[in-house]
């Protein structure tokens, strides 16, 4: 039982690992992965979830204010209505942005016609969620 327990949070770690590699590399290699056929289908199917990431990310950050010290952080996360509500706040904004994400390269592809400005256009809807959250994140603090 401790040997499966023990497989299965290993996997998980190494989804988590990979989840982050991308997330942090595909934003920058995305103009060269839309170029192709099939870097740009594993751009649409992959950047919704690392957009997702990026958003849980930013709107933490920004949000807490995190340069501010740990009281501010502390004072921000009780505003919010504690650990657990602020924790399940955030993952709610991350859902909301992984959809929205779907929804902006849908809209992009379905309204446009193929150019190389509607695939710069993909790359800016994709992640379009994150930016907004950043914004939104920074009004509110």
């Amino acid at each position: 039982m401790i040997k499966t327990l023990l497989k299965h949070l290993l996997l998980d770690f190494l989804i988590l690992i990979v989840l982050l590699i991308a997330s942090a590399v595909l934003p920058f290699i995305s103009f060269c992965l839309i170029r192709d056929p099939v870097g740009g289908q594993i751009f649409f199917w992959v950047s919704p979830w690392t957009c997702a990431v990026w958003t849980v990310f930013v709107s933490v950050m920004v949000g807490s204010r995190f340069w501010l010290g740990r009281d501010h952080v502390l004072a921000w996360r009780a505003a919010r209505g504690g650990y657990l509500i602020s924790s399940l706040k955030t993952t709610g904004l991350m859902f909301l942005a992984l959809f929205a994400s779907y929804a902006c390269e849908f809209a992009v592809i379905l309204s446009l016609p193929r150019s190389t400005t509607s695939l710069r256009l993909l790359v800016l809807a994709a992640y379009a969620p994150a930016g907004i959250a950043v914004l939104w994140s920074a009004a509110r603090g």
